[in-house]
């Protein structure tokens, strides 16, 4: 989160505690059942937009407001829902919040997602924008599991522990990278399953010809994330910076748009397999959950390793990484130039 918010400051982008007490203030006024407090926070401008769970929950301006007041009385004047975690944030006239919630039913209890933009009006914050739904796992709706995360494919690749001795280097080390692209469940949602093939099959054919131009292996490739291997931390990060621009060149005017992220790690590589396989991989993993689409992030032993070299590095706040104890310090690679 520390590193998210460094990013987001050199952006101009900044975390908005008020816009995270309004949407705390806004969750408690629906459920107490307050239906002006929650109505008055909504915009009045006519490009205003709620979408719902349910496929016909899709108003724009009047309509909307008029529908939700109704939907409200329905329920007996409370929508019980209780948010969990709030992220918000915040540039000019324009924030925006991501939200975890908790919501209540005859049917029960069920996990919900909330996304809400918000436009400056007149000094006060107004919601253009909200997406209600509920985080229901794909499997329910798709009818089969998807690797979802940078740590579903550590897992795997930990479980089959595939044969990396071609990218050792001399001193026995491997560079790890991981990519993983941003937010494929939703835009697989969005596209639907033939032509969300095809990305991932135009994506792994991007990073499998790259990597192997640059002397790299192809440990694996889940879902839509890979783990390649190198044997110096230079060829690792000139080809993560490789696969970058050919993702941004392939995709250049792809809907919505194909961003991914990158860590990179070098670590001891000796045979004795668990050793490698649960800290190299574990460590270069948890950079990579640290990224952010379009970014690719280094650990400090890749920094030293590229010391002197013509790479631009952005030196990051100290992070902490799941699983692993302390503080860890990133540098973030700047891809708009070329070291060669």
């Amino acid at each position: 989160m520390r590193l998210l918010r460094r990013w987001a400051r050199l952006h101009r982008v900044q975390p908005s505690e008020e816009i995270r007490r309004i949407v705390e203030r806004w969750t408690k006024a629906m459920t107490e059942g307050d239906k002006e407090s929650a109505l008055e926070r909504f915009s009045q401008l006519p490009g205003t937009l709620i979408i719902g769970n349910d496929p016909n929950e899709w108003w724009r301006g009047d309509e909307g407001r008029t529908i939700w007041a109704r939907q409200l009385e329905e329920l007996g004047g409370a929508f019980p829902v209780t948010s969990f975690e709030v992220e918000a944030w915040e540039e000019g006239t324009v924030g925006w919040a991501c939200v975890k919630e908790t919501i209540t039913s005859p049917a029960g209890s069920f996990d919900g997602r909330a996304t809400y933009v918000f436009h400056l009006e007149r000094g006060e914050w107004k919601v253009v924008h909200v997406h209600w739904s509920l985080a229901t796992p794909n499997v329910e709706f798709l009818g089969r599991s998807l690797t979802t995360s940078v740590e579903e494919l550590e897992r795997i690749v930990q479980r089959e522990q595939p044969d990396v001795s071609s990218t050792l280097a001399p001193d026995g080390t491997v560079t790890i990278v991981f990519t993983d692209i941003v937010d494929s469940t939703v835009m697989l949602q969005r596209l639907g399953d033939q032509e969300w093939l095809d990305v991932i099959r135009t994506h792994n054919a991007l990073i499998a010809t790259t990597t192997t131009a640059h002397g790299g292996s192809v440990v694996d490739t889940q879902g839509d994330g890979a783990m390649l291997a190198f044997s110096s931390a230079r060829q690792g990060v000139t080809c993560a910076m490789a696969i970058q621009r050919a993702i941004q060149e392939t995709f250049d005017d792809h809907s919505p748009p194909i961003r991914v992220r990158m860590g990179v790690h070098t670590g001891d590589a000796l045979q004795e397999a668990e050793r490698f396989y649960g800290s190299t991989v574990h460590y270069a993993a948890r950079v990579a959950n640290q990224a952010l689409g379009g970014e690719m992030l280094v650990s400090s032993v890749v920094r030293e390793l590229l010391s002197g070299s013509a790479f631009t590095l952005i030196e990051s706040c100290e992070v902490e990484l799941k699983g692993i104890d302390g503080s860890h310090r990133l540098f973030a690679i700047d891809n708009s130039a070329d070291p060669s």
